[in-house]
């Protein structure tokens, strides 16, 4: 994504995270957590993400969108479970980029 995006992005109401990975083998996954199902929708119809949708052929060969809302979810630390509110471990507005592989 680029930069202007991107700050556009973290300025939405109800942004939580985007997050990067890349693997050794150059596949990328990125992961954006919204609080809602109407916030990802409003980013869905943001005019600016629309507009680069048709420049995605520059940058990808393919890419899969996947809209998800939990089944279940809990933290598992120090050997217990903890169920607790997840969105406290996604500092507001947070993005960044990580490797991951072997």
């Amino acid at each position: 994504m680029s930069d202007d995006l991107l700050a556009e992005l973290s300025e939405l109401p109800g942004f939580l995270a985007y997050n990067l990975y890349r693997g050794d083998d150059g596949e990328e996954l990125g992961v954006v957590r919204f609080e809602s199902r109407e916030a990802l929708e409003a980013w869905r119809d943001n005019l600016s993400h629309r507009a680069t949708w048709a420049r995605a052929p520059e940058f990808f060969q393919a890419f899969w969108i996947q809209n998800c809302e939990p089944y279940r979810e809990y933290l598992w630390e120090d050997g217990k479970r903890r169920d607790v509110d997840l969105t406290e471990l996604f500092p507001s507005r947070s993005m960044h980029a990580a490797g991951f592989g072997g």
